[in-house]
C-alpha cells in the first residue's frame, strides 16, 4: 500500500519488531545498490504484542533517537506489518484485465477473509495463469486491519516521520532475499525468527506459495535464562546469542531451553506437513533464516537436523557495496540476519524495487 507523497526522498527501511526497531538506508548508483544507513535500537519487551503496538510513544521516541544519531534526512518511511492483523491468501479466479480485477476483489474477499471489510484495507497482486486452467488465473489477496495500520502510522507521526508505503513482514522478505537470489521452481521457504513471532514464507519462481506466522519466539529464551541465572533481560539476550558457536552447542544447555528450540521446529514442521500433505509439490527445499533469533549459536545446524532439510543463515548486504571505513564487512556479515527485513523494505525506493 503505497500513501500519497509531496517529495522524493530517498526511502528509510524500518522494522518495527517487538524487541527492537532496526533501519535501513540504501542507494542507487551506477546500476549498484550501497549500503548508506544502518542502525539498531532495543525496545521494551511490552512495546509490541504479536504485532500490535502497545506503547506507541515509546517506540517514536525510540526511533526518533535513532534517526538522529544516524543522520538520516529523509523523512520517508516503508514499513511492514504482520501477525494477526494480516490475512494473505493465494486465490483463483476467471482470467480478466487488472482494472476490472480491482472491481471484483471487495467481492471475492468476502469469501476469504475472516474481518469486516470496513475494518481492512484490501490489496492484491496477479501472480500469472493457473498451470492447469488457461483460463484462470492466481491472485495474491492481501487484508490489513485499519486499526493496526493506524497505530504504525501514529507511530511514524509522532516521530516526525511520513508513510511512503506500507508492507507485509513476508513480502519484504522475500524482496530482500529475490534481490540477488534467482528463484526457480522447487519451492523454498524464508523462516524469519523474531522476539516474539516466527514468519514462514514459502515461494518459487511462481511467486509466494504459502505465509504462515507461529507466535513464538527469542523472547520465550531470554526469559528462561533470564529466570534460570537471575540475569537482567539485557544480560540475559546477551548470554542467549554469546554461547560458543559450535553446531552441538545447543545440545550442552538446559532442557528447558532445549524444549523451547524444539517446539519451533515441531510448530514449523507441522506447518511443511500440512501443505505438503495438500500439494506435494510445495515440499520445501531448504531453509533460510533470518531474524534476530537466527543468531543463535547452532540454532541453523539444530534445526536443520529436525526438519530434515538444509538451513542457511541470510545475508541480505551479500553483493551490496559497502564502504569499508564507514561499515565493518564482518560485522555486517555477523549481524546481517537481523536486519533480512529492513533491508527488504529499504529495496522499495524508486530506482531498485
Amino acid at each position: 500500500m503505497r500513501f500519497p507523497l509531496a517529495r522524493r526522498d530517498n526511502y528509510v527501511g524500518i522494522d518495527i519488531g517487538s524487541h527492537s526497531l532496526k533501519v535501513c538506508q540504501l542507494s542507487y548508483r551506477q546500476k549498484e545498490i550501497s549500503l548508506e544507513s544502518l542502525g539498531l535500537a532495543n525496545l521494551p519487551p511490552s512495546s509490541i504484542v504479536n504485532g500490535l503496538i502497545k506503547e506507541p510513544q515509546i517506540i517514536s521516541n525510540t526511533l526518533r533517537s535513532l534517526l538522529k544519531n544516524l543522520n538520516i534526512k529523509s523523512k520517508k518511511v516503508v514499513f511492514a506489518i504482520s501477525g494477526y492483523s494480516v490475512i494473505i491468501k493465494r486465490i483463483a479466479l476467471p482470467l480478466m484485465p487488472e482494472k476490472e480485477l480491482a472491481e471484483t476483489i471487495p467481492y471475492e474477499a468476502q469469501q476469504h477473509i475472516p474481518f469486516d471489510l470496513k475494518e481492512v484495507n484490501l490489496d492484491f497482486q496477479i501472480l500469472g495463469p493457473l498451470k492447469d486452467d488457461p483460463n484462470a488465473m492466481s491472485v495474491l489477496l492481501v487484508a490489513a486491519k485499519k486499526e493496526t495500520l493506524n497505530s504504525y502510522l501514529e507511530v511514524l507521526e509522532l516521530a516526525g516521520m511520513e508513510a511512503a508505503i506500507a508492507d507485509v513482514t513476508a513480502f519484504a522478505l522475500a524482496n530482500a532475499y529475490e534481490q540477488k537470489n534467482p528463484l526457480n521452481d522447487t519451492p523454498l521457504v524464508l523462516v524469519n525468527l523474531g522476539a516474539g513471532q516466527i514468519t514462514l514464507h514459502g515461494l518459487n519462481q511462481n511467486g509466494p506459495i504459502f505465509t504462515r506466522d507461529i507466535f513464538l519466539g527469542g523472547h520465550q529464551l531470554t526469559e528462561q535464562i533470564q529466570a534460570q541465572w537471575n540475569l537482567s533481560y539485557e544480560e540475559a539476550e546477551k548470554m542467549k546469542l554469546g554461547w560458543d558457536r559450535s553446531p552441538d552447542q545447543l545440545d550442552q544447555v538446559s532442557p528447558g531451553i532445549l524444549m523451547t528450540v524444539q517446539s519451533w521446529a515441531d510448530e514449523t514442521k507441522k506447518v511443511f506437513d500440512i501443505l505438503t500433505a495438500a500439494d506435494p509439490e510445495a515440499k520445501p527445499s531448504k531453509i533460510i533464516l533470518s531474524g534476530g533469533s537466527a543468531l543463535m549459536p547452532g540454532l541453523p545446524q539444530y534445526l536443520s537436523g529436525n526438519l530434515q532439510l538444509p538451513v542457511e543463515l541470510f545475508n541480505p548486504f551479500y553483493r551490496v557495496r559497502i564502504d569499508p571505513d564507514i561499515f565493518d564487512p564482518k560485522y555486517l556479515q555477523a549481524i546481517g540476519p537481523q536486519f533480512s527485513i529492513a533491508f527488504g523494505l529499504a529495496l522499495r525506493q524508486r530506482g531498485i524495487e
